[in-house]
């Protein structure tokens, strides 16, 4: 830290002088901490979703960024990226929250024609059998969207249904046709699916900024104080 050594015949201008000094650098160096401590938090809640996810993609481990602080505003936030095409944060909101998670987007996607109907409940989830393959994460492969999507189109063997079939009380789904037969790939359900609160950001963050953020603060007014004389 900082220090100013005073005696009994110290100059009270050379004290006012380094108070000024002082007081004009502590802003821009709490935002330097801020940063400072904000990548930090950011590095550890990233390399923490391989403890509290299984098997978590890059899209997961490397979900949040940091928006900088300056010496105006002296807030840095750790975010997860949101937005088309990209949106980690409301994949990520039901592991740090919890609760019921609405249709994914190729639920909604499949399910757009006949959703509403009889057969399939408005905001209706599929669930998969045994039939798909998933990815190390547990989650369908986008090849295999891909795959029922073509498949979609087109009749014949080895393509897909969206609906309820005739007869043997089956439940609404996607099924694959093959030699004649239909063979369940998902379930329609109206049973939303429910997520438990697992991924603790606060508490990783608050650990990294109870240990880092006062020796951040020191380090970066010794030098902004440095630099000012």
């Amino acid at each position: 830290m900082a220090f100013l050594n005073l005696g009994v015949k110290s100059d009270l201008a050379a004290a006012t002088r380094w108070t000024e000094t002082m007081a004009k650098q502590l802003a821009f160096a709490t935002s330097q901490a801020l940063n400072s401590v904000a990548f930090d938090a950011r590095s550890s809640i990233n390399s923490s979703t391989r403890q509290y996810f299984q098997n978590p993609t890059n899209f997961t481990q490397k979900a949040f960024f940091v928006e900088r602080s300056t010496k105006r505003t002296l807030e840095a936030i750790v975010f997860a990226e949101a937005g088309a095409g990209r949106d980690r944060a409301r994949y990520l909101r039901y592991g740090i929250q919890g609760g019921t998670r609405p249709q994914k987007g190729f639920e909604a996607k499949f399910l757009a024609e006949v959703v509403g109907t009889r057969s399939i409940p408005s905001g209706a989830q599929l669930v998969s059998t045994s039939l798909v393959k998933l990815n190390a994460s547990g989650n369908v492969a986008l090849a295999t969207i891909k795959r029922i999507q073509k498949g979609l189109s087109t009749k014949g063997n080895g393509t897909f249904f969206v609906g309820t079939p005739k007869g043997g009380d089956r439940p609404p789904g996607i099924y694959r046709r093959s030699k004649g037969q239909l063979f369940p790939y998902f379930i329609a359900t109206d049973r939303q699916a429910k997520y438990r609160e697992r991924f603790p950001i606060g508490d990783i963050a608050g650990k990294v900024v109870d240990r880092r953020f006062s020796g951040y603060l020191t380090s970066s007014l010794e030098k902004a104080l440095a630099s000012a004389r």
